[in-house]
């Protein structure tokens, strides 16, 4: 990492590619994180629906609602593949996020960890309420 007198000694050109690297890097990291974190609605609710669904076809099943003891297996064939296919989805949201996480490890373990506070690098810090009054 770069300390400010580092920094201060390169040419604006310089200063501007340092900037550049350490944007990409930081937006990597942000992207990584967000995959890693599933922070969308499908990966926390779907256990809900997939068995949800699930009760609702036992539940006709055993009421007989529609009678659908009567009826034969293959015609809720397509509602099984639809719930394999929604397993298969999940499960590869799943690796994905699993994806995110093992690389954001290398990452950190390469690079070390974004720093915070007063050792943060000059191009990577967030303004603060206290440092802009």
């Amino acid at each position: 990492m770069f300390t400010k007198d580092v920094v201060a000694k390169l040419t604006p050109e310089q200063q501007e590619i340092l900037a550049q690297m350490e944007f990409r890097r930081t937006q990597r990291q942000l992207k990584l994180l967000a995959t890693a974190r599933g922070c969308d609605w499908r990966s926390r609710y779907f256990p809900v629906f997939y068995f949800g669904v699930l009760l609702l076809l036992l539940g006709a099943y055993g009421f007989n609602i529609f009678p659908v003891q009567a009826q034969l297996a293959s015609t809720y064939l397509p509602v099984g593949a639809v719930m394999v296919f929604l397993l298969y989805g999940n499960s590869s949201r799943t690796n994905r996020r699993l994806d995110a996480l093992l690389e954001l490890l290398d990452l950190e373990r390469r690079d070390g960890p974004l720093p915070r506070g007063e050792n943060a690098p000059v191009v990577a810090r967030e303004k603060t309420p206290e440092a802009t009054a």
